[in-house]
């Protein structure tokens, strides 16, 4: 194993072994399932470290070997896009077999990700920060469209969808989901809220003051707030803008401040992915602000969603 491919992660490492399998099978094989979510850059609970994942049109029947899984096709025109040369399922046939095909979790990620991705090439996340209640209200109505839109193409793609297998699980997937997660660590904070039995919250929500935009909250769950850290926000000088550390604390205490002093929200707790993961911290900061946990109660609670 070289050094250069230790330095890669594991998606990186995966998409090199997807062009180095995809070389020697037919020219009709397209990269799909685990292997497009890893070539479209899209969230997963886990990358693939197994076969390379295709679509072969010249296959009735699904073949596995050590190297590739072999799904058989069709697979339609409209369907293949190229990535740095490669052909694979697009965004909305990766999530359909993806959803169709993984867990619930890794279902979400990915299609919490097409649908937001659907929103930006929209323009909806362009413009610079809204300035006033109004015009955020605004803002939200055009992500609810355009995700719905693609939300719906997803379902409608999902009643055409030969056999059974998955179906059910990809409904879900696809009725679950929100543009609203903009990474995979609020994909999954939010499945963590389902799992504990907190009501369903609204997210990116912002606050106004007298001075203008306040803040905008990852979670609000009645006035109560929520934000997930990721550690790149105060590790990644990219992420700071140059700023030390320091600094980003200071700038989120003030944020925070002036979120408390706008009136929307009582209380702001704070997680990061550990929390997530472990599920007994977050539920800690969840009712340290005042947070509700109902697990058995939450098939109603977000009934609309039909989880």
């Amino acid at each position: 194993m070289t050094a250069d491919w230790v330095r890669l992660d594991p998606r990186q490492q995966h998409v090199l072994t997807v062009r180095a399998v995809l070389a020697g099978l037919s020219s009709g094989a397209v990269v799909s399932h685990a292997s497009a979510v890893a070539l479209h850059g899209l969230p997963s609970a886990g990358w693939p470290r197994g076969p390379v994942h295709v679509i072969d049109p010249s296959r009735d029947r699904m073949h596995v070997t050590d190297r590739v899984v072999r799904h058989p096709g069709p697979v339609g025109a409209r369907d293949v896009v190229e990535v740095d040369g490669v052909p694979v399922t697009n965004d909305v046939r990766t999530a359909v077999d993806r959803s169709r095909t993984a867990s619930f979790a890794d279902g979400v990620l990915c299609v919490d990700a097409v649908l937001r991705r659907a929103a930006i090439r929209a323009g909806c996340f362009a413009s610079a920060a809204r300035r006033d209640p109004t015009s955020a209200a605004r803002h939200r109505s055009r992500v609810e469209d355009v995700a719905e839109d693609a939300r719906q193409l997803l379902v409608e793609r999902l009643a055409r969808a030969p056999g059974t297998r998955g179906l059910s699980t990809a409904r879900r997937v696809a009725l679950f989901s929100t543009p609203w997660a903009e990474n995979g660590g609020e994909s999954l904070c939010r499945l963590a809220l389902l799992e504990l039995g907190a009501s369903e919250p609204a997210m990116q929500v912002e606050f106004f003051d007298e001075q203008g935009l306040a803040g905008r909250c990852d979670f609000v769950i009645g006035d109560a707030a929520l934000e997930f850290d990721g550690k790149a926000k105060y590790d990644d000088a990219a992420m700071r803008a140059g700023e030390v550390p320091s600094a980003v604390v200071k700038a989120e205490k003030d944020r925070e401040r002036r979120l408390l002093r706008s009136g929307g929200i009582r209380a702001l707790g704070r997680c990061d992915a550990d929390d997530v993961a472990l599920r007994l911290p977050l539920a800690r900061t969840l009712r340290d602000v005042g947070i509700q946990l109902r697990p058995r109660h939450n098939a109603t609670m977000w009934a609309h969603r039909q989880v």
